[in-house]
């Protein structure tokens, strides 16, 4: 049972490590405000993973044209 927990634990950290490369280089974009939790050093890494309690500058629509021209 421990095992389990471990390597449940271990691949969220290894897919929010990814996301976090993914964001450095452009793939993804965070469209919170400037005082979410989100932006906090340590938390970013899990901005991605944990996709609740996010405080938007933009609206659906205006987040989608981000996303669109980030690739």
């Amino acid at each position: 049972m421990r095992r389990v927990g471990l390597v449940l634990v271990g691949g969220y950290l290894l897919i929010a490590a990814g996301n976090r490369v993914a964001e450095h280089f452009g793939a993804m974009r965070c469209g919170c405000a400037e005082d979410c939790w989100c932006r906090r050093p340590g938390l970013s890494l899990f901005r991605w993973v944990f996709p609740w309690g996010h405080r938007s500058t933009y609206d659906a629509q205006e987040k989608a044209r981000l996303d669109r021209t980030a690739h």
